[in-house]
């Protein structure tokens, strides 16, 4: 589990520290201030030899469907391809220091006609207006390096994501070239929640069936009686749809039962699936009526203490941020609990540490903590 970060040019995100991260942490501040892209660095870090992870990162934003010389630029701090990014996380369990370098991976050519080809069952495109001698930009290297312990000795593996165009009798082809270490298999384990994947229910009836084999499919409707008292059991289909029985007359998807239900339940079972993990959270309270948050919070807080999982979440919500403060108050592990304001002026972003403690005086004082 990480107990700090640092990040250098990355996306908005010129230089930032966070220390002290604890069990549960939530990261409030204004938009564009960073929040999203420390979770982000976070995710990078953790899978840093899965080539596709960068690609990932950009779909989680949205509208990112497109791969040409600028969406790579989209990484760097200002499109400034001239100098590399850093991300640098400490670990507390186990101990240990991983930071990831990210560059460019440049290439000259003469001449570039106009291609638009999709990769990946129609999820990203490829789209390349360059003509003429000139140098650009298809794809990144990135470099882990690694420390574990008291060994101080560095373990480096390289992941490269590469677009290339391969030309045959049949005509040309663009498809990606993604080289990920095969010496080197990844310990640790991280989850990137947010409204689009949340939303995205594969993930959520692949989690549910693994919990199904565990046979702890019980908790998880202990969870959901808090939002819908009705329910007897889940159920999941062949075609990987999970039905609920309310006591009607046939069993509902779970996707009509509400957003709030269908989000409380994907958040859960990631958490159950991903022991001993990281799960990363945007905009946590989307979905949410204000009137649930805190039995969203007493659920994540349970469930994490239960199969130890590090939670880090955003949020824009006071309700969410005083939803928090009182259940981790409430808590026997409420000195596992951070909230962290990130405060961004210019290039300049400063990072504030609430404890349970300060952060209750705060909002008894009505101090804006957001």
């Amino acid at each position: 589990m990480f107990r700090a970060l640092t990040i250098q040019g990355l996306r908005g995100v010129k230089k930032l520290r966070l220390n002290d991260f604890q069990k549960i942490n939530l990261l409030v501040g204004k938009n564009n201030c960073g929040k999203t892209t420390i979770l982000e660095s976070i995710f990078l870090l953790i899978g840093a030899t899965n080539a596709r992870l960068p690609l990932s990162t950009n779909a989680f934003r949205g509208g990112f469907n497109i791969i040409d010389d600028n969406s790579w630029r989209l990484f760097f701090h200002k499109l400034n391809v001239n100098t590399d990014i850093f991300l640098t996380g400490e670990l507390k369990q186990p101990i240990g220091k991983r930071t990831l370098k990210i560059r460019p991976h440049v290439v000259s050519t003469l001449s570039t006609n106009s291609t638009k080809t999709r990769l990946d069952k129609d999820m990203f495109n490829i789209e390349d207006s360059y003509s003429g001698t000139s140098s650009i930009i298809d794809g990144l290297v990135l470099e882990l390096s690694l420390t574990r312990g008291k060994n101080t000795k560095l373990k480096k593996i390289t992941t490269k994501i590469i677009v290339k165009e391969i030309t045959s009798k049949k005509g040309s082809e663009v498809v990606l070239d993604l080289d990920s270490p095969t010496n080197y298999k990844e310990d640790m384990k991280g989850v990137f929640l947010n409204s689009r994947t949340v939303s995205f229910g594969r993930e959520a009836s692949t989690r549910f069936n693994n919990i199904q084999i565990k046979k702890q499919v019980k908790e998880i409707i202990e969870v959901l009686r808090h939002i819908e008292p009705n329910l007897k059991s889940l159920t999941l289909s062949k075609d990987g749809v999970v039905y609920c029985d309310i006591g009607l007359d046939q069993l509902l998807p779970i996707n009509v039962m509400g957003d709030g239900m269908f989000r409380l339940f994907s958040i859960i079972v990631t958490i159950f699936d991903t022991q001993n993990g990281i799960v990363l959270i945007d905009e946590i309270e989307n979905g949410f009526h204000y009137s649930s948050q805190k039995i969203l919070w007493n659920s994540i807080m349970k469930a994490a203490k239960e199969f130890n999982v590090q939670i880090i979440a955003t949020t824009h919500s006071m309700e969410c941020v005083r939803a928090f403060n009182s259940v981790s108050s409430g808590s026997s592990e409420k000195n596992k609990s951070r909230l962290f304001r990130i405060e961004k002026v210019k290039d300049e972003i400063n990072v504030i540490s609430y404890d349970n403690k300060v952060l209750t005086s705060a909002l008894e004082s009505n101090w804006e903590v957001r």
